[in-house]
């Protein structure tokens, strides 16, 4: 039975085709009077510069640096990465297309094709930074939606309280109000009814009894009348049951 490629290697695969994707668009951008031949051999030349550059901003100084809110340390690294970068794609252009093949002799740290060579690596490596920047922020609002998911908001004394869903051991409900048992903190009584309190609870929380809805992580020990959870014996109503 074969198994389905890991996100890792599709992730990958993602990577190869797109750099094959942009050697060969590129080569046929850049090739001057249907000179593919030359161009196409530059690109080879130059697509591990591109390449390198680009991985060392996405996974090196984003997450080391610009993540991590070091502004200035990010932007004067990132800075010295793309002179490195064109200023050695500059070479590689100079010795293996300007002198073999160009017409049309210039200096190998020429003021105009030394900004090109900069600016042809720094449009690269900015725009795959913005796509990798788009994912990092696609993690981080993941994340909060995930912390927001698992907090509840419970008014108690004229307060609100914001705490994790996964504290709540138990809710015991008495005519309009409800009281809230924690594993860390004092009980919190509210003016609310269970019913509603459980539908806005998660699913690991179930009602066993007309006055008390459980979390099921936080069972000590269980019969087929209560359960335990920590000190207290909780009944379960003779028209309910445990589901675990």
């Amino acid at each position: 039975m074969s198994q389905k490629p890991s996100a890792k290697n599709i992730g990958i695969i993602y990577h190869v085709i797109f750099w094959i994707a942009y050697y060969v668009l590129f080569s046929f951008v850049w090739a001057k009077d249907g000179r593919y031949y030359e161009s196409f051999g530059l690109e080879f030349i130059l697509m591990p510069i591109i390449i390198s550059a680009s991985y060392l901003s996405m996974h090196y100084l984003m997450p080391r640096y610009l993540l991590k809110e070091k502004l200035l340390n990010f932007i004067g690294l990132y800075l010295l990465l793309i002179l490195g970068a064109g200023l050695l794609q500059r070479i590689f252009i100079y010795y293996y297309y300007d002198l073999i093949f160009s017409e049309i002799t210039t200096e190998l740290f020429s003021a105009w094709d030394t900004i090109r060579a900069i600016i042809l690596v720094n449009s690269t490596v900015l725009f795959l930074s913005a796509l990798k920047m788009y994912d990092y922020w696609k993690i981080e609002k993941a994340s909060n939606q995930m912390e927001e998911q698992s907090l509840v908001e419970i008014r108690a004394d004229k307060r609100t309280y914001r705490v994790p869903v996964d504290s709540i051991t138990y809710v015991e409900g008495l005519g309009n109000y409800v009281t809230y048992y924690f594993t860390d903190r004092k009980p919190l009584i509210s003016y609310s009814s269970l019913k509603d309190i459980e539908e806005n609870l998660s699913k690991d929380f179930t009602r066993i009894h007309k006055s008390f809805v459980i979390n099921r992580k936080h069972i000590d020990s269980y019969t087929n009348e209560n359960v335990q959870i920590n000190d207290r014996i909780i009944p379960i109503g003779k028209s309910m049951s445990l589901e675990l």
